[in-house]
């Protein structure tokens, strides 16, 4: 344990007066003694409980049980080993090179944009099925 039983008092007392002070103006003296008791208790084991967390978590010497297993074959066996997934990648490949059809997809094939018209002079129907397409109407 981090403290001693000096600690917990202490702080049980801070807990205690604080309690009185706030409940002396609202209460009768006999409710706030027995709400500053109350305090003091919890108070107190608030302090243990945190003292006690604390110890714990501070004291280096103490360690968790080990697991019990042989020092001599520790760190010696490693087991690296991947499946081997090789078909089934290829099949994924082959799939992706496929139109979606089923059919392979024969070598490499750009695209075929629609042609670019010059703005010196704009055909109007052209202007306006352009600005139907930007629209979606």
């Amino acid at each position: 344990m981090m403290g001693s039983w000096r600690l917990n008092v202490g702080f049980g007392g801070f807990g205690a007066i604080l309690t009185f002070l706030f409940s002396l103006s609202n209460n009768p003296l006999g409710t706030t003694f027995m709400r500053s008791l109350y305090a003091f208790i919890v108070f107190a084991a608030i302090a243990f409980v945190v003292s006690l967390v604390l110890g714990q978590l501070m004291n280096p010497n103490k360690k968790v049980e080990e697991i019990e297993t042989p020092d001599q074959d520790r760190g010696t066996v490693l087991d690296v080993m991947t499946p081997d997934e090789g078909d089934s990648l290829s099949e994924m490949m082959k799939e992706q090179w496929a139109d979606g059809k089923g059919e392979t997809i024969k070598g490499f094939q750009p695209l075929q944009p629609q042609r670019l018209v010059s703005l010196d002079n704009p055909n109007p129907e052209e202007v306006v099925q352009a600005i139907r397409r930007l629209t979606d109407e």
